[in-house]
C-alpha cells in the first residue's frame, strides 16, 4: 500500500489532490549574521574569488524598419540564458542575445570561446570582437511588443545547446514564440502545440496573467569546429523535423499567419538532405556539461504541497551515491524545493519545500573530497550567495560571493537594476568558474579556488 501511494503521489498532485508532504532532502543552517533584508545578506564575503566580464554589451537600435539586422556582435542589451561546453583545452560559453527584451523578434545566439591557462586555474577569454554570432536571427530583430494583437507572425526567437558528440560540435536550435500570457503553468511551456482556452489567454500582460506562453515553430542543427582557438561553421544549417506552420491556431477563435523567415532558415534544407555522416554523427553520445534533472512525464512542475511552478533546476551527487535536485518555484519564490533519489536511472519525485533561502536559477556541484555546495540569489538578484556541506544533507557554511546592483536598460521581463543570476558552473584545474547573467543584460564569471571551500 506504501509503494503504491509513493506511485500515484505525483500524479494525485497533478490533479490538485493535497499529500502529506515528506521531509526536505535538505538542512540549511544559516549564520548567526544572515539577515535577507541587508545588502549582502549579513554574510562574511568569500575570500579569494575574482571577477570579470564576458560580454558589456552596447545599446543596439535594429528594429524592423530598418532591415532588422544587428549593428554587430557587440550590439544588444539582453544577454541571457549562458551555457557552456569544454573541449579539451578550450571553453565555450554561448547565450541568447536580444536587442532589449527576453524572447524578441530576431533573438540569437552568442559564444565567446577561452583558453584554460595553467592547469585551468585562469581562463584567457581572447578580444571582444572574436565573439561569434553562432545562430543568427530568424526574423527581424526589434522590440518586443507590449501586446501581442497583430495577426502576423513576427517574433521568432531562439534558444539553443551547443552539443559535443564524438569530438564534434553541434549546435542544435529551436525557432520559438511568444504570443500572449496566460495565468495558468499548463500553458508556461515550450511544448504548446495546441490551442490555448480563450479564458487562459490573454494579449498583453496583466496581474494574473503574467506567464508567457510559449510556441514551437521549427528546429534546426549545424556543426561547428574549433581551429586555433577561433569558432567557424563547420556545415550548411538543416532543418530538423516539419518546418514551421503557415499558420497557428492560438487559441480556438484566433488564428495567425506565419511571416517570413530570414535566412538561412527561409531555403535550408531538410535534414533528410544532409550527409550521410552528419546524421549519423547526431546519433552518437553526447558529452552533458549541465545536469538535467530526471522526472517522469508530466511532473517536473510538481511540488509535495501542491504549489506546482517548479522551474529552474540543479543537480549535486552526495558522498554516499545518493543525488538531490534543487529548484525553484515560480508559485512560492522564497525558498529553494528539493527531491532526492537514490540511483541515477530513478525519476524525481515532486519537490518538498526547503529552508534554503533563495529563488532563481541555482547552481550546485562536487569538490574531490566530497563536499557539495549551492549557489542561488535573492528575489531581486543582488545577492549571491555560496551554501556548502559535507554530507549533502547539512549545509552549514555559508559566504557571500557578489553584491551587485547594476543599472541596466530595461526591456520586457529585463529589471532595471539588478545583479547576478542564473547560474551555471565549470570545474578546472581545482577552480569553479561561475558564469551568469547580471540584470539580463551583460555576461560575467567568478573565479572560485575550491580550497576557499574547505
Amino acid at each position: 500500500m506504501k509503494r503504491l501511494t509513493a506511485l500515484l503521489a505525483p500524479f494525485a498532485l497533478a490533479a490538485g489532490i493535497a499529500a502529506a508532504e515528506p521531509p526536505s532532502p535538505i538542512e540549511w543552517r544559516p549564520p548567526a549574521s544572515f539577515d535577507a533584508s541587508k545588502p549582502g545578506l549579513g554574510l562574511e564575503p568569500l575570500e579569494g574569488i575574482t571577477s570579470e566580464l564576458l560580454y558589456d554589451p552596447k545599446p543596439s537600435n535594429a528594429s524592423p524598419e530598418t532591415g532588422g539586422v544587428y549593428e554587430s556582435v557587440l550590439h544588444g542589451t539582453y544577454n541571457h540564458h549562458q551555457q557552456f561546453v569544454v573541449a579539451g583545452e578550450y571553453v565555450i560559453v554561448y547565450w541568447t542575445n536580444h536587442v532589449q527584451d527576453e524572447n524578441g523578434p530576431g533573438q540569437r545566439i552568442l559564444a565567446r570561446v577561452g583558453t584554460f591557462r595553467d592547469g585551468g586555474s585562469r581562463i584567457d577569454w581572447g578580444k571582444p570582437e572574436e565573439i561569434v554570432e553562432l545562430a543568427p536571427p530568424a526574423m527581424p530583430a526589434g522590440r518586443r511588443p507590449a501586446s501581442d494583437d497583430s495577426d502576423l507572425i513576427t517574433g521568432a526567437f531562439m534558444d539553443g545547446t551547443l552539443q559535443l558528440i564524438g569530438g564534434r560540435l553541434f549546435l542544435r536550435g529551436r525557432l520559438l514564440l511568444c504570443d500572449g500570457w496566460t495565468d495558468s503553468m499548463l500553458y508556461h511551456h515550450s511544448a504548446n502545440r495546441s490551442p490555448v482556452p480563450d479564458k487562459h489567454y490573454r494579449h498583453t500582460r496583466q496581474a494574473r496573467f503574467r506567464f508567457d506562453i510559449y510556441w514551437i515553430l521549427m528546429h534546426f542543427v549545424q556543426e561547428w569546429k574549433l581551429e586555433n582557438g577561433r569558432l567557424l561553421p563547420a556545415s550548411e544549417l538543416y532543418i530538423s523535423g516539419e518546418r514551421a506552420p503557415a499558420e497557428l491556431q492560438v487559441t480556438p477563435t484566433i488564428r495567425k499567419k506565419m511571416g517570413p523567415f530570414n535566412p538561412p532558415y527561409d531555403t535550408a534544407k531538410p535534414l533528410e538532405e544532409s550527409p550521410l555522416d552528419f546524421r549519423q554523427a547526431l546519433t552518437g553520445k553526447q558529452i552533458r556539461f549541465q545536469r538535467y534533472p530526471k522526472y517522469a512525464p508530466g511532473t517536473a512542475k510538481l511540488a509535495a504541497n501542491g504549489k506546482n511552478g517548479l522551474a529552474h533546476h540543479a543537480e549535486f551527487l552526495r558522498p554516499d551515491g545518493s543525488s538531490v535536485a534543487i529548484r525553484d518555484n515560480l508559485l512560492d519564490p522564497t525558498t529553494y524545493y528539493a527531491a532526492e533519489k537514490n540511483h541515477p536511472d530513478e525519476a524525481y519525485s515532486p519537490g518538498v519545500k526547503t529552508n534554503l533561502f533563495g529563488t532563481a536559477m541555482p547552481a550546485a556541484g562536487e569538490l574531490p573530497d566530497g563536499t557539495v555546495w549551492i549557489a542561488g540569489s535573492d528575489m531581486k538578484r543582488f545577492n549571491t550567495f555560496i551554501t556548502w556541506s559535507k554530507d549533502g544533507r547539512v549545509f552549514d557554511r555559508t559566504k557571500l560571493l557578489i553584491y551587485q546592483r547594476h543599472k541596466a536598460i530595461p526591456g520586457i521581463s529585463k529589471p532595471a537594476e539588478a545583479g547576478a543570476q542564473y547560474f551555471q558552473a565549470i570545474s578546472r584545474g581545482g577552480t569553479i568558474y561561475l558564469v551568469y547573467s547580471i540584470a539580463k543584460e551583460q555576461i560575467g564569471i567568478t573565479r572560485i579556488p575550491m580550497e576557499t571551500l574547505k
